[in-house]
């Protein structure tokens, strides 16, 4: 048994890193890990499929496909973070709610009429992901 380093801790726990100091354990400064929001986006845009899925009252095997997608878009995001910035992987967050917004139509109530599955990483169609 061993001690984490800093960079694991920083992985395991999401991007809350901790510094050991003769004080005790102190939280250092720092956001999450651009892996973090990478797989939080694909999760995301998992999630959506989900809904949209119910929504259109696609077939059992079809939602559940969509749930196995939720697993493969999260890890694809973590695999896809691990070379970006947090920048980058914000960016891709922002394009994933993007894409959601894009897919939900509403009526003049705010009323969802309409939910069509999106693809993960966002394309500039964005329909038709995993979970479709």
């Amino acid at each position: 048994m061993r001690e984490l380093t800093t960079t694991e801790m920083t992985e395991v726990s999401g991007g809350c890193c901790w510094n050991y100091n003769p004080c005790g354990y102190q939280p250092v400064v720092c956001g999450p890990s651009a892996s973090v929001i990478a797989a939080y986006a694909g999760y995301l845009a998992g999630e959506y499929n989900v809904q949209a899925d119910i929504f259109n009252g696609a077939s059992c095997s079809t939602i559940q496909s969509a749930i196995c997608n939720v697993y493969a878009d999260t890890k694809l995001g973590y695999t896809q973070g691990q070379s970006m910035t947090v920048a980058q992987a914000t960016g891709l967050l922002n394009s994933v709610q993007s894409a959601i917004r894009g897919a939900v139509t509403t009526n003049c109530w705010g009323c969802i009429t309409s939910m069509t599955t999106i693809t993960f990483p966002p394309s500039n169609g964005g329909n038709g992901g995993l979970g479709a």
